[in-house]
């Protein structure tokens, strides 16, 4: 769907004044080599082996820009506004239980994006490439960014990456792949709010699924993104409809409703990653999805499997659908790797070297530009 008149009010939006970071900042980094950062928020009490994966790999592949992380012991959590919760079912999921301190009016796993926004904007020497990411379950083979080239005069500056659909499936098990049009979870997080009407589900049959946990744009692009996004949570927030609030809608599948509907505006500047391409690799649906069981007759639930994975002779894990000597052949950025734990945990002791620098984590060095 394209509105002519979008890019206008989507660049009014991005024009209103952008208020500073409201978290602690626990540590005033040096500037770094490069020009790129990695934004994300990691609301967990104990982290210790996801920093070894997330700054690890970071370092140890060649990343040499800034990696800001809203951690848990610099956001200051709070109770959440008494208007967002009006209506709204409890959950014991942190992030859509709680807010934090001077964002009342956003749940965590709606406020992140807020903070991602502030720390980009807040981030004088962030001019380059960036990407907003879950920080739970992503890891980098490779600097994501190595082929995208000068971010300040890209043909896109804002890149949504896409999960494996059934163009993009190797197998020619169609339970392997889900296009957003005939996903229940997008109908049931966003018809409520929306009305069947509007997201119109039947229009996107043949369309991919967009992941929220991987999002990369240059400033521009990423402001663009992350500022219509909170937008729309405001928005939604600020609806006499509970079925328009978290837990009742979701960030990923909000993001794919704008999408699809063009509310991201400046449609010649933004593109989506096919599956198996690209920067990131996605990884949740291959290894873990739905089977028929031919003794059973009845489809069960699997995880890590294995048979959609492409490896080199090295065991790295490549992009199936890039050609051999692009330089994303090897895919530079994991996701969602935590539903192919049947397989990766032994994966992670064998490649080592891609996160570590020493054999002892005691000898690991620090990096400046964190």
């Amino acid at each position: 769907m394209y509105d002519p008149n979008r890019d206008d009010t989507v660049k009014q939006l991005m024009q209103q004044p952008l208020p500073e970071p409201t978290e602690i900042l626990l540590h005033k980094a040096p500037t770094p080599p490069s020009s790129n950062a990695i934004l994300g928020l990691a609301s967990y009490p104990t982290f210790k082996d996801g920093w070894l994966k997330l700054v690890g790999s970071l370092r140890t592949n060649g990343y040499e820009g800034h990696i800001i992380v809203v951690t848990y012991y610099a956001v200051q959590t709070a109770n959440c506004s008494s208007a967002i919760l009006e209506g709204v079912s409890q959950t014991g999921n942190a992030v859509r239980a709680k807010c934090s301190h001077g964002l009342e009016n956003l749940k965590l796993e709606w406020g992140r994006y807020e903070m991602a926004r502030r720390w980009l904007g807040a981030c004088e020497t962030c001019t380059g490439w960036s990407m907003v990411i879950d920080t739970r379950d992503i890891f980098f083979q490779a600097d994501p960014f190595v082929s995208l080239g000068n971010a300040n005069d890209a043909q896109h500056d804002l890149m949504f990456v896409e999960e494996v659909a059934q163009y993009t499936n190797p197998l020619p098990d169609k339970l392997r792949a889900i296009n957003i049009g005939a996903s229940g979870r997008y109908k049931w997080f966003t018809t409520p709010c929306y009305g069947k009407e509007n997201v119109a589900p039947h229009k996107l049959l043949d369309r991919p699924m967009l992941c929220s946990g991987t999002v990369i744009g240059n400033r521009n692009g990423i402001h663009r993104f992350l500022t219509v996004l909170v937008n729309e949570f405001q928005m939604n927030n600020a609806k006499d409809k509970p079925e328009c609030r978290s837990p009742h809608t979701t960030d990923q599948w909000t993001m794919n409703y704008l999408y699809y509907r063009g509310e991201f505006g400046f449609h010649r500047q933004t593109k989506t990653l096919p599956w198996g391409t690209g920067p990131v690799l996605t990884v949740g649906k291959p290894c873990a999805t739905q089977l028929f069981d031919n003794s059973t007759k009845e489809h069960k639930h699997a995880s890590s499997l294995k048979d959609m994975m492409t490896f080199d002779n090295n065991g790295l894990i490549l992009n199936p659908h890039e050609k051999e000597g692009s330089p994303t052949r090897i895919a530079p950025t994991l996701h969602q790797w935590d539903r192919c734990r049947g397989w990766i945990g032994p994966w992670f002791n064998e490649h080592k070297d891609l996160y570590m620098r020493s054999t002892s984590l005691n000898d690991e060095p620090g990096v400046d530009w964190v």
